[in-house]
């Protein structure tokens, strides 16, 4: 492993600013908290193809020995089913690495990380807005209100969380008791579009609103784990949102504790709860998006409720500046009562000449090509953090 330099290494200081003005290290505040990594995969396929066995064996045992413990597998709706309704083999003109060719895959990674002594995480990763989403939801996942494939089709109609609950069953089913499976993930960042009237707090074609809806979801998926495999069950959730306003402004507001307003159904339906936290690149708003996490976390932890970062990254290109945010980061997190911190992201693959992919080339990729595959700056900065 490289030697990291002096300055972005440490412990947790009590004011989280310190580590990275000075440099000067606490070690009397150290704790014990695990690391992990969201491990992607080329075209969110996790296939043979672009990451063999031996390319899943040298991360892992390379995550193993610098410390790692938890790596995250992110599964897409689109991935998980064809688009058509209940298709999980067979043909599709979009993808060939869906339904259970896709799933093999993934039980191929859980496998050799388990034999890695890793943990795996698995995450249902569909997106909701209409940004992202059309992508990564099946054609005929339809949404009422927008006519279009998005993912808050589910909580829009019956008929279409039918389908999610559906889908989401086949896969629980599917890998349920794979060794090495330490928690299920079941939704990522849910949220809603608007809380008032003027904008879509409509009632929706069951009579509810899309928040309860949501909550209603949440034990469902909930109840179909306990159910069906038994282990541990976890939502991340987005902590903060930053926003333009109509001043022009940049804006940040504490989107979990307005969005769900601290319903106990929650807490009830999780064993931990996860939040997705990345520092502001606006640096005008990292005083309150610090207050907001630190906030959202205490409040959780007061409900006897553990607390994992599942996401936090950079996107400097910069590899200097990007390890200097992920120890600004972690300095924070270290102050904060957390059992773990995911950092987004690493994805290693054997991509063939002229192939491009997104997740490979992202700047949020803590991967390094040179020295056999050791990560970036930023990923020692991640393994060598001393809690």
């Amino acid at each position: 492993m490289s030697t990291l330099p002096s300055i972005f290494v440490g412990a947790a200081p009590s004011d989280a600013r310190t580590l990275v003005n000075t440099g000067t290290i606490d070690y009397s505040k150290t704790k014990s908290v695990s690391i992990g990594l969201n491990y992607l995969s080329p075209y969110l396929t996790y296939s043979s193809e672009f990451q063999p066995d031996d390319v899943l064996r040298q991360d892992f045992t390379q995550f193993k020995t610098d410390g790692i413990e938890v790596i995250i597998l992110s599964l897409y709706w689109y991935r998980l089913e064809g688009a058509s309704r209940g298709s999980y083999s067979g043909g599709n003109s979009s993808c060939t690495y869906f339904g259970d060719r896709f799933l093999d895959e993934v039980k191929r990674t859980i496998q050799i990380a388990n034999e890695s002594g890793l943990k795996v995480l698995i995450a249902f990763h569909t997106l909701w807005g209409s940004d992202d989403s059309q992508w990564c939801t099946p054609e005929y996942v339809i949404d009422p209100i927008t006519k279009s494939h998005i993912g808050l089709a589910i909580v829009r109609s019956d008929d279409m969380r039918r389908a999610f609950i559906d889908m989401f069953t086949h896969t629980v089913q599917y890998v349920a008791e794979t060794p090495g499976i330490w928690a299920w993930d079941v939704l990522s960042e849910p949220w809603y579009w608007g809380r008032t009237p003027n904008e879509h707090d409509f009632v929706t074609d069951n009579g509810k609103t899309q928040e309860e809806n949501f909550i209603t979801l949440f034990q469902q998926l909930s109840n179909i784990v306990k159910t069906l495999d038994g282990r541990l069950i976890t939502i991340s959730f987005c902590s903060t949102n930053t926003y333009s306003g109509s001043d022009g402004l940049p804006h940040i507001q504490n989107i979990f504790a307005e969005d769900w307003g601290w319903d106990e159904r929650i807490f009830n339906a999780v064993d931990f709860v996860s939040f997705n936290a990345y520092l502001p690149e606006n640096i005008e708003l990292e005083k309150a998006w610090q207050d907001f996490v630190t906030s959202n976390i205490i409040n959780c932890t007061e409900r006897n409720k553990q607390v994992w970062i599942t996401e936090f990254g950079s996107r400097l290109t910069n590899e200097t500046e990007q390890a200097h945010s992920y120890q600004e980061t972690l300095s924070f997190f270290a102050t904060l009562p957390i059992s773990g911190c995911i950092a987004w992201q690493w994805t290693h693959a054997n991509l063939p000449i002229g192939y491009a992919d997104s997740e490979t080339a992202s700047p949020y990729n803590i991967f390094s090509d040179n020295e056999q595959g050791i990560g970036k700056l930023a990923y020692q900065t991640l393994v060598h953090m001393t809690w």
